[in-house]
């Protein structure tokens, strides 16, 4: 048999014992802060997720929630092996192109100026790759005139296995086709964050502004 309070009687309810008036007041005012402190707190975050209506006129699509950036393994112009290991604490511009892209050709220049700006501007902390599906070197070679822009790093990823890794990753499934360009933000933690569809003019101040957030 349970045992009973001291001083009931038998048929008496269990009663709980009495809180302070003092006590109970304080908890309730606790409450209360905790409940309004929490508030703010999604408010603030709410509104630095939100994107800006210059984001939605350019069409940059967030990643909500963030995920892990697909690896990968590619190889440079020179023949140099390239890992995205590599990049480990920097944000990521990842563009992938064709010189057969005649939207790609035409977002290029604008692109690799932002990315010298950047590369510039934060020494280490940011990077721009392109990674091209063409076939072969040669036709890269070719479109570049020989010479890679400074700020630039080419890679290429001719079976696109790389490229459908990340199309499925930024949309949580695997489109039934795959269409160029299209470019990705990696944040320095590694993770993909947001991405663009189609060709841009890279000088837009919108661009800039949002990568420049992530870096600063």
């Amino acid at each position: 048999m349970d045992p009973k309070p001291f001083g009931s009687t038998p048929g008496d309810p269990v009663r709980p014992p009495r809180v302070p008036r003092l006590v109970m007041v304080a908890l309730v005012g606790l409450a209360v802060l905790a409940a309004v402190v929490y508030a703010g707190v999604r408010l603030l975050g709410g509104s630095e997720a939100r994107p800006s209506a210059a984001e939605v006129a350019f069409d940059i699509s967030r990643v909500t929630p963030p995920v892990a950036a697909p690896t990968f393994q590619a190889q440079t112009a020179d023949g140099r092996p390239f890992t995205l290991a590599e990049l480990k604490g920097q944000v990521v511009f990842l563009n992938f192109w064709a010189t057969w892209c005649p939207p790609c050709r035409e977002e290029m220049p604008s692109m690799v100026q932002l990315g010298r700006e950047l590369s510039e501007r934060y020494p280490g902390r940011f990077r721009m790759v392109a990674v091209s599906v063409d076939d072969g070197w040669p036709e890269v070679g070719q479109f570049f005139a020989g010479r890679l822009p400074p700020g630039l790093t080419v890679v290429r990823d001719g079976d696109q296995s790389v490229t459908r890794s990340y199309y499925c990753a930024a949309r949580g499934a695997c489109p039934e086709s795959y269409k160029f360009p299209e470019t990705y933000i990696l944040d320095a933690s590694g993770k993909l964050v947001a991405y663009v569809v189609g060709p841009r003019d890279w000088n837009a101040p919108v661009a800039k502004a949002f990568l420049q957030r992530l870096l600063d």
